[in-house]
């Protein structure tokens, strides 16, 4: 399987748990697991996190895990 936006980027998720990430140009080997119902990506980077991930038609979004608005972040 595979995300992308077709122009800058790119994940490639293996069956066997491998992430290859392409990015302009930039290709890096990580890892991939489902960690309690989220999708976690690990490529050695400070950013590595889990995702809430959500499907809408066509449509994927991933959310940062513990990414919640508080009520002063609405205003």
């Amino acid at each position: 399987m595979q995300l992308t936006d077709e122009v800058h980027w790119r994940y490639v998720y293996d069956r066997d748990g491998t992430l290859r990430s392409y990015s302009m140009g930039t290709k890096k080997i990580g890892k991939w697991a489902i960690e309690k119902d989220e999708l976690c990506l690990y490529l050695k980077e400070p950013d590595d996190s889990c995702f809430e991930v959500s499907l809408s038609g066509k449509r994927i979004e991933m959310k940062p895990s513990g990414l919640e608005l508080t009520p002063a972040d609405r205003s």
